[in-house]
């Protein structure tokens, strides 16, 4: 399959997929938004999705984020960690990335949920066929290796991902798969990436890796972890993945946050995470 740079077609408001859930599923909150043109099925928890059935907050922050930035993926070869339906992926896609993949460890039901999401929006047309292919590999981070469709595709411009720091116990093997992908592309422990390519400019083809944090303060604190000390309305379990990513030799910058109620108990971080 391949996908078109519409971005010269996008209208400047901000746009999130739409949503369509599937017989028997529990209703899914749509955003409202056709600039892109994305139809997708969340289904939610039913039929064995888990929670990659859904189209978190922060999925649609960082697809915020790409629109208003989409020289980040324009041309590039990305790949999308924990991708769940697919949203933050086939929007790069739509907005002219060269390659996608879709990458997630979940059960087969959601991985045929990404490619169903993901054929049926280039059938649609929002995403061009003739310009940008867009594939889908199971991926569970512990694994030893990256799978082959993921060899095959590397080295990658772009590693995306949104939600998938919530879970602190996986917050190790997800560092150590964004470190065996930008071994792929020219970095991590198979070289110091040179001068240029650490150019804040994005320039010199280094590999930019962008992750959506959700903050949750009320299950963090219900799980024991109490509350963070840097805000309020910051979990703790952003700052323990920025400490695990240090240990395991990553630097992760943040971006940007975004308040998403009044009250600032629902905020989104975005994160960019390189070589230490």
């Amino acid at each position: 399959m391949r996908a078109a740079s519409a971005a010269a077609a996008l209208a400047p408001a901000v746009s999130f997929p739409r949503h369509r859930r599937r017989r028997g599923a529990p209703p899914v909150a749509a955003r409202a938004s056709d600039n892109l043109g994305l139809t997708l099925e969340a289904p939610g928890w039913s039929g064995g999705y888990g929670t990659g059935g859904r189209v978190w907050l922060s999925s649609d922050v960082l697809i915020e984020f790409l629109r208003e930035n989409d020289d980040v993926v324009r041309d590039a070869s990305v790949v999308e960690l924990g991708s769940g339906t697919g949203a933050v992926g086939i929007a790069a896609a739509a907005l002219g990335a060269r390659s996608v993949i879709l990458s997630d460890g979940g059960s087969d039901s959601l991985v045929r949920l990404a490619k169903d999401n993901a054929s049926r929006n280039v059938a649609s047309g929002a995403i061009d066929g003739a310009n940008t292919t867009i594939d889908v590999a199971a991926y569970r981070w512990n694994d030893a290796a990256p799978p082959a469709e993921m060899l095959a595709a590397a080295p990658f411009d772009v590693i995306l991902g949104s939600d998938c720091t919530y879970s602190v116990s996986s917050h190790g093997a997800l560092c150590d798969a964004v470190k065996a992908l930008l071994a792929l592309s020219g970095g991590g422990d198979g070289g110091e990436a040179s001068e240029s390519e650490n150019d804040d400019d994005g320039g010199g083809g280094r590999c930019r890796v962008i992750l959506g944090h959700q903050h949750r303060t009320l299950p963090a604190f219900l799980a024991g972890r109490g509350f963070a000390v840097n805000g309020w309305g910051r979990d703790p379990h952003l700052d323990m993945f920025v400490k695990t990513a240090r240990e395991r030799g990553l630097v992760a910058n943040e971006i940007q946050t975004t308040k998403l109620r009044w009250h600032g108990l629902l905020n989104v971080t975005l994160l960019e995470l390189t070589i230490a």
